[in-house]
């Protein structure tokens, strides 16, 4: 049985997950690691964000937030089906949902939804992808005619990054979008000129912070080997902060 937990040996085809252990699993990974939800609905162009707040499989049920922006509600509470995306350590995961009752769950509004009989599983990326702390002193600069924007690294593999950038960034980038003028500044390694391509934005509401999937596009022999050593800088100090907590 595949897991969102075990790192596959590359990109593979997608496939139909219906065993109901492997889907419980999924959906459990995507709750503990709070991954962010793009909820769409039929003829609808507007995407929306979520996340999973509850799995219950004794009863069949999962709970998911309110959406961002709030007229995703109405929608759901008209009885409209839609679609759930979420994206996991390199995985795309996606699966449909009939219908959803509002409901107050420890207090707060939330969604009831019947657990998926089946949901798409792919994984996308081979490259081992690394979080980035943000007690390192890292940098992201995008910049071109129409925006100029500062953030954080928030993880990094040789292939792409996450940019973690003030406020609502959704409107701004856009995926598919080629930023050519991109530089990263990465511990260890020193400054990187690199271009760009945003993949996908999501905006954390409560935090007020957009997450920005970059995929570095040909990068050049030099610029390749200051990601890779940065990458293998932080499985390093990965690795002895596990040594380090097996002693305790």
């Amino acid at each position: 049985m595949s897991s969102l937990l075990v790192p596959e040996t590359g990109p593979q085809p997608p496939r139909e997950v219906r065993s109901p252990v492997e889907i419980n699993a999924l959906l459990k990974t995507l709750l503990q690691s709070r991954d962010q939800l793009i909820v769409s609905f039929p003829e609808r162009s507007q995407k929306f964000q979520s996340f999973i707040v509850a799995v219950d499989p004794a009863n069949h049920q999962l709970w998911i937030d309110e959406l961002v922006p709030k007229e995703g509600d109405r929608y759901i509470t008209e009885g409209e089906s839609f679609r759930i995306d979420a994206w996991h350590e390199g995985v795309h995961l996606r699966w449909h949902c009939s219908a959803a009752q509002r409901v107050i769950l420890e207090g707060a509004p939330a969604y009831c939804a019947a657990l998926p009989g089946q949901l798409i599983y792919h994984q996308k990326r081979g490259a081992f992808r690394a979080m980035v702390q943000r007690t390192l002193e890292t940098g992201v600069t995008l910049e071109s005619d129409k925006i100029q924007l500062s953030g954080h690294l928030f993880d990094i593999s040789a292939t792409g990054c996450k940019a973690l950038l003030a406020s609502d960034q959704t409107r701004t980038l856009h995926p598919g979008a080629v930023i050519e003028a991109c530089q990263l500044y990465l511990p260890e390694t020193g400054t990187l000129d690199i271009a760009v391509e945003v993949r996908h934005v999501s905006y954390d509401e409560n935090r007020d912070e957009s997450y920005v999937g970059l995929r570095f596009r040909q990068p050049g022999p030099q610029a390749q080997r200051q990601v890779d050593r940065f990458v293998n800088y932080l499985q390093r100090e990965a690795r002895r902060l596990e040594k380090r907590d097996d002693l305790f």
